[in-house]
């Protein structure tokens, strides 16, 4: 599979991981009442675990003889690394426009696209290598 038709169906999955990753959020933040920092970390790691499931079924489909746990394990590091850069460009757009419920949005989307390219870059090259070596 070439790189951009990877990139494409790695974005597509991404889409379906932040549509959860806003509901983890949301309720994290707002029914469950918890500050917006650790509402931030559950809701990462639940999209993590929804966006390395779509990966493996889709992106990367012919990358399933490894085992789960061990692609997830991966997956959960590079997502991890991945996430440094995704929440300082959260807190820096909390902090530049304030705390309140449309720039909490805007921070978690401008995240989410700042640890997207690489999350793709470690998951194309170590957590799922062999789909795109194929």
């Amino acid at each position: 599979m070439n790189q951009h038709r990877a990139l494409f169906k790695f974005a597509l999955v991404g889409s379906i991981g932040f549509i959860a990753d806003a509901s983890l959020f949301s309720t994290a933040l707002y029914v469950c009442d918890l500050d917006v920092l650790l509402s931030r970390v559950i809701a990462f790691f639940g999209a993590a675990c929804v966006t390395w499931l779509g990966n493996r079924w889709y992106t990367f489909a012919h990358s399933g003889n490894v085992s789960k746990f061990h692609q997830w394990a991966k997956f959960m590091i590079s997502a991890s690394i991945s996430a440094i850069p995704n929440f300082i460009a959260f807190k820096l757009v909390i902090s530049t426009l304030g705390e309140n419920t449309m720039t909490v949005y805007i921070a978690l989307a401008f995240g989410v696209l700042v640890g997207m390219l690489s999350n793709f870059i470690l998951s194309s090259r170590w957590v799922f290598r062999s789909k795109l070596t194929s």
